[in-house]
């Protein structure tokens, strides 16, 4: 491997270079072709559109990424088109598209998909998707239907089934004066909330889900479709130049946002810390330990039993998400020998969350048997209910509300996408789902995990193979947890969080490719480095911190209990960042960055450091109540008050 792919691992997880992006004008619009698809079309600093892009999706809603050949981009003064052919192949899948994009000067962009199967399979989508900004919540919304104009308004809180459906085109203000209209030819799209799975957007896409799915697709089908977005009304540029929107800025305002949860590890199945491993993760002061318990295999006791003296060593309490036979007999039996192995003093249980083995949401029934056993045995700990799924199980499920003592969903930033663009989203789009969490379920208490990044599982997997293909643990790693950019995702996803006030949240697990350190404890990777920031932290006041461009960097600030703030800070980006702070009233004494400053990342296939370390910086100048820092890329930093 060469020093550059080296760099680029420990940078983002990745030795190849990051997509290629290309800045595209079409009169009064903005936007950026990356990857066959569009991102971030504006109007000057109003983002219209976060993506527009056509994707290929199995039978069980697995994504066929696509080679991407014959490129050609012409742009112009105020215009320009872009041609290429995509091919999806993974398989049975064998299909392969021409798309056509061109953007005029009148602020038009009509965007081609013109596709053939050359082999038969099953398919639950292929076509375009719409991807609108969440930040449109709220904004009225007119739509065009085979039966008429319907009226509406993109949903404030997160809708738990498709907001509009059976859609020709959709109108919505941009500015008073000027409305954007997308229409669609060749299929029926409808919307859905993707804030569900904490997309940050609204998602329009191909093909109405009432229709049956898996469908077949058979060699020589064709498959066309066309979206075209165009401004009605006043395009004179806004007062504002892109320039001036995203002109890297912080700003810290004193007044309260809300409050850091209190933050636990994951446990990795029946393996039990070593003593470095251990001596490390207890400086993170974790306020608990996850542990999945399958109550019907053999082995469970010994699975409990290490996740307890795991437990132990880190001076935490447990959280356990209790699997449990299907059948009412044996379920019933492994709650007793649940609810014995606590009652017998080895286990400090915080939470029990009960589902059936085969179900990804709790039950009432199984929640009363276990609130029944613990009062009959005569120990404390909260039985809690919500679904080891994403948020979309929990606001889609009739909850047994008045029997869940806490409530609990999981989440990762993969659903949809993978590239890390669409996971810094994903970071600042957490809070709704716990807002809207706290709605469903008012004055619970909310348990956020366990936060991965990738999924642990598949709820909407069609067969069995792609199910246990999701709970596989290999197939959950990802080389980004050991990035810069995992540390700087976690900031995000901890902001998040505390802005919207949930009360626990679980990451990760404790060693290992998916935990946060190498197995053994030798070295951290960089998102350690943060949960030992937020951990000694947990359960303070966050203070109000307005960041310009959440999906370029992240800042997050909180005031200890004495009143000392700490600020930080993640660049998300492969690129150096200046970044001006301004905070009146903040005078940073003290400054750590965590960068790729002399330090090569592990070689291929190797988990084991070197791993960059927070290092002792110079404090900057504070002038007129401001500020700035240098960020390179994905850098992580820490200010603290005098």
């Amino acid at each position: 491997m060469t020093d550059a792919q080296q760099l680029r691992l420990l940078r983002y997880g990745s030795p190849d270079p990051l997509p290629e992006r290309h800045a595209l004008r079409a009169g009064p619009l903005t936007a950026v072709f990356e990857e066959g698809g569009l991102r971030y079309i504006r109007f000057g600093d109003v983002e219209i559109v976060r993506g527009l892009y056509a994707a290929v999706r199995d039978r069980d809603w697995g994504t066929v990424r696509p080679a991407f050949r014959n490129v050609e981009i012409a742009q112009d003064a105020d215009s320009f088109r872009v041609r290429f052919t995509a091919e999806h192949r993974r398989g049975d899948i064998d299909f392969t598209w021409e798309g056509v994009i061109d953007g005029s000067a009148e602020g038009t962009i009509a965007f081609s998909f013109d596709g053939a199967a050359h082999a038969a399979f099953l398919k639950n989508r292929i076509g375009f998707c719409v991807l609108h900004p969440a930040a449109l919540a709220g904004t009225p919304v007119e739509t065009e239907t085979p039966e008429g104009t319907v009226v509406g308004a993109f949903p404030e809180r997160i809708s738990p089934h498709q907001s509009f459906r059976e859609l020709r085109a959709i109108r919505h203000e941009v500015r008073r004066g000027l409305t954007a209209e997308l229409r669609f030819d060749g299929d029926l799209f409808e919307m859905e909330d993707q804030r569900n799975w904490t997309d940050d957007s609204y998602k329009t896409y191909c093909t109405p889900l009432a229709l049956p799915y898996p469908a077949a697709v058979h060699a020589g089908d064709r498959i066309r479709q066309t979206v075209t977005l165009r401004l009605i009304g006043d395009r004179a540029p806004s007062g504002r130049t892109q320039a001036a929107a995203d002109a890297p800025h912080v700003e810290l305002l004193d007044r309260p946002a809300g409050r850091l949860p209190r933050i636990g590890l994951g446990s990795a199945p029946g393996r039990e810390l070593e003593p470095l491993e251990a001596e490390k993760l207890r400086l993170l002061r974790p306020a608990f330990l996850h542990a999945t318990v399958r109550l019907g295999e053999p082995d469970w006791q010994a699975e409990l039993d290490a996740a307890a003296r795991n437990a132990r060593q880190l001076d935490c309490g447990l959280e356990l998400e209790a699997l449990l036979p299907d059948g009412a007999d044996d379920g019933e039996r492994a709650a007793e020998r649940l609810v014995g192995a606590i009652a017998s003093g080895r286990l400090r249980v915080d939470a029990v969350y009960p589902y059936r083995v085969s179900a990804y949401v709790a039950d009432e029934a199984l929640l009363a048997l276990l609130a029944a056993l613990r009062s009959a045995a005569g120990v404390t700990f909260r039985v809690g209910g919500g679904t080891r799924a994403y948020f979309a199980e929990f606001n889609r499920a009739a909850l047994p509300l008045a029997a869940m003592e806490a409530a609990t969903f999981a989440l990762n930033p993969q659903v949809h996408a993978f590239d890390a663009a669409s996971m810094a989203e994903a970071a600042s789009a957490q809070g709704a789902a716990v807002r809207s969490a706290r709605a469903i379920a008012p004055g619970v208490p909310l348990a956020v995990g366990p936060i991965t990044l990738k999924p642990r599982l598949n709820p909407n997997a069609s067969s069995p193979e792609a199910a246990a293909a999701a709970e596989n643990r290999a197939n959950r790693e990802d080389a980004r947890q050991r990035s810069l950019f995992g540390a700087g995702w976690t900031l995000g996803s901890l902001k998040s969080l505390a802005e919207a006030s949930a009360d626990r949240a679980c990451y990760y697990e404790t060693a290992g490719t998916l935990g946060l350190l190498p197995e053994g404890g030798a070295g951290e990777y960089p998102l350690y480095h943060v949960l030992a920031c937020a951990g000694a932290l947990q359960g303070e006041i966050t203070e109000a911190c307005l960041v310009r461009d959440r999906l370029s960097y992240e800042a997050l600030a909180v005031r200890d209990a004495d009143g000392r703030r700490t600020l930080l800070l993640a660049n998300y980006t492969d690129a150096p960042l200046r970044l001006r702070v301004r905070a009146p009233s903040f005078r940073p004494g003290r400054l750590r960055l965590l960068d790729d400053r002399g330090l090569p990342c592990a070689g291929a296939g190797e988990t084991a450091g070197p791993y960059p370390r927070l290092a002792d910086a110079p404090p900057p100048d504070v002038l007129d109540g401001s500020f700035e820092l240098e960020l390179r890329p994905f850098a992580f930093a820490v200010a603290e008050e005098e």
